[in-house]
């Protein structure tokens, strides 16, 4: 499952920008200057025209006593996609693997500065292989708009679309770029507000999830 998912957002071998200079402010406040209107479009791990929004799961997959919400210790509030081949896949369903759940707009600064690290990482063979899985949300976006940023900029990592932001609101984000770090268990280990801005800083998130 983790690789299909890496994989389905587009080739590999896209050249990957290198990080500016200088770094931009840590993190950006989640306010969308006159949003574009657009179609219920799409929703999958890269967007398309013909898939629906990811969305919050209505029947939630308890394993477990432990609470569910959006802080470290708790296990990580549960959502639906549809995955490249056309099947409904639940965020429960992907237990056992390690995820990173990212946070993001095209507006947002700090979210282009860290996209080369979220790049690199989506195409990380050796990772993905022990079970890593990056997920990236984009806030409230159409799918065209996205589409012509991830091409003009040569980025291929997966991409969910929160048209609705019902997933921001279930994971409480105030603030982007947003990352939480997930582990095999379900439960969120680490939560990073603002961008990262070295490949170190985000290893110290992996750290936390995978062996």
């Amino acid at each position: 499952m983790s690789s299909l998912l890496i994989e389905v957002a587009g080739c590999s071998s896209a050249p990957t920008p290198s990080l500016p200079t200088p770094p931009p402010s840590p993190e950006t406040t989640i306010q969308t200057p006159n949003p574009e209107p657009s179609r219920e479009p799409a929703a999958a791990n890269a967007p398309t025209e013909n898939t629906p929004p990811a969305t919050p799961s209505t029947e939630p997959k308890q394993v477990s006593a432990i609470e569910v919400g959006p802080q470290v210790g708790k296990l990580a509030p549960d959502f639906t996609f549809i995955d490249s081949e056309g099947k409904s896949v639940s965020l429960s369903d992907l237990r056992g693997s390690s995820i990173i759940l990212n946070f993001w707009a095209t507006w947002c600064g700090p979210c282009k500065y860290e996209m080369p690290l979220i790049q690199d990482l989506a195409h990380d063979k050796e990772r993905a292989e022990k079970g890593l899985i990056i997920l990236t949300i984009n806030i409230g976006e159409s799918a065209d708009t996205i589409l012509k940023f991830m091409k003009d900029r040569s980025f291929s990592f997966p991409v969910l679309l929160d048209i609705q932001k019902s997933i921001t609101r279930a994971y409480n984000v105030r603030a982007i770029p947003t990352t939480f770090f997930i582990g095999q268990d379900g439960i969120i280990s680490e939560i990073k507000l603002g961008a990262f801005l070295s490949e170190t800083e985000l290893e110290q998130g992996l750290n936390k999830i995978m062996d």
